[in-house]
């Protein structure tokens, strides 16, 4: 697991927002685009960095044109000051706007972790190659391949670091603990989810937000934060991967048989899955 902690990181590194020339996808040149905003006077903060490429890639069956935009967004206080950096990756399909094409964010969870789980290992239209049948997975170099199963065909990915995870970060004298809350941190998603829909003029698309372990206790807290405080930007899904909203089920102490009961449903479509049932039923349902 170490290891692929480091291909990743290392992937990501050569895809970051700190590469003046991203490498291309083999399928087609990328090109940088710096970001082209300024210093304020006075706040002594460097502008964000940015960096666009190009590629296309097979996703669904569908050969697909997009950009991977790797960067930072500053979030600002009323005077403008910018106080955080979120650093994200967005897959973007090329061609005409179409405003019903729906966008997804996604993170990972710790609260800790960065998003380079799900994007390098589930949902990127890149993804690391290890075994699937939990033998080891030996040492670098690991390949790195077009993730065929990538949801780049149904609606566009941008993959979120949230305040002190990834390349994210406190900028200047801000204190990093004023986004490490559990309200806090779902506030500064939020903010950074409207700042996204801004800059790329996608308010009428249909919204999707989803997160790994923690990241369902966050996307729980996000929604709250976008549709509760702000009432400005509806949800049309989110998406639970392996869900613990109630973490009293995973407190491994004498009497809480909560976590058996609610991991058994998916102990048994696990094992019916890999037929390890006996008589086993036509379907997972059964």
């Amino acid at each position: 697991m170490k290891k692929l902690v480091i291909a990743a990181v290392s992937a990501l590194l050569l895809a970051g927002p700190a590469m003046a020339q991203a490498q291309s996808s083999g399928q087609g040149e990328a090109r940088s685009e710096g970001s082209a905003a300024r210093e304020r006077p006075g706040h002594n903060i460097p502008p964000p960095v940015v960096s666009t490429t190009r590629h296309t890639g097979v996703f669904g069956g569908q050969r697909i044109a997009y950009r991977a935009i790797a960067g930072e967004t500053y979030l600002k206080d009323k005077d403008g000051k910018p106080l955080a950096a979120i650093t994200s990756y967005s897959y973007i399909k090329e061609g005409p706007t179409d405003p019903n094409r729906p966008v997804t964010f996604l993170w990972n969870g710790g609260p800790g972790s960065g998003s380079l789980w799900l994007q390098m290992g589930a949902f990127g239209p890149k993804r690391v190659v290890v075994p699937s049948d939990a033998r080891d997975d030996g040492a670098a170099p690991f390949p790195m391949i077009d993730n065929t199963e990538s949801l780049l065909d149904v609606t566009d990915i941008v993959f979120i670091d949230p305040v002190g995870t990834g390349f994210s970060r406190a900028l200047g004298d801000t204190d990093p603990a004023k986004y490490w809350g559990v309200t806090q941190d779902a506030k500064s998603m939020a903010d950074f989810i409207r700042l996204w829909l801004n800059e790329h003029g996608r308010w009428n698309a249909p919204k999707f937000i989803g997160g790994e372990s923690y990241g369902t206790t966050r996307s729980a807290a996000v929604i709250n934060e976008l549709e509760g405080t702000y009432t400005d930007v509806s949800i049309n899904g989110i998406l639970l991967i392996s869900s613990i909203l109630d973490f009293s089920q995973a407190a491994n102490v004498q009497g809480n048989e909560l976590g058996f009961v609610t991991n058994l449903p998916s102990y048994a479509a696990t094992a019916w899955y890999h037929n390890k049932v006996p008589n086993r039923p036509a379907t997972v349902e059964a």
